[in-house]
């Protein structure tokens, strides 16, 4: 198993911090996502870490991220696209936001 660095295709759409994912050197929020999958980039520590993994550790109960205004949407970095989530088949899908916009969950 490799492991270099694969850069990042999409992020979600609010900080790492908003879904409890930490600096997992420093313990610090002043974060945001990093140039490359599975990091975030830390102001403080001025690093790519893995971060701590937050919400995603476990089954994410997306009824509840709703209520709490934490957004599961993510923005594509090709084109800054935001790309929304549905649930087709008990699975997550995402759509570019000009096409379903009437696909919200």
């Amino acid at each position: 198993m490799s492991d270099a660095l694969v850069r990042r295709e999409w992020c979600y759409c609010q900080k790492p911090a908003v879904y409890e994912v930490y600096c997992d050197i420093c313990g610090g929020d002043n974060t945001t996502w990093s140039e490359y999958e599975k990091h975030i980039w830390c102001y403080d520590c001025k690093k790519d870490t893995p971060g701590t993994g937050g919400i995603f550790d476990g089954p994410i109960p997306v009824g509840a991220c709703k209520l709490m205004d934490v957004s599961l949407y993510r923005i594509r970095l090709s084109d800054n696209k935001l790309l929304k989530m549905r649930i087709e088949n008990e699975k997550i899908v995402y759509d570019k936001a000009d096409e379903a916009k009437e696909n919200e969950v």
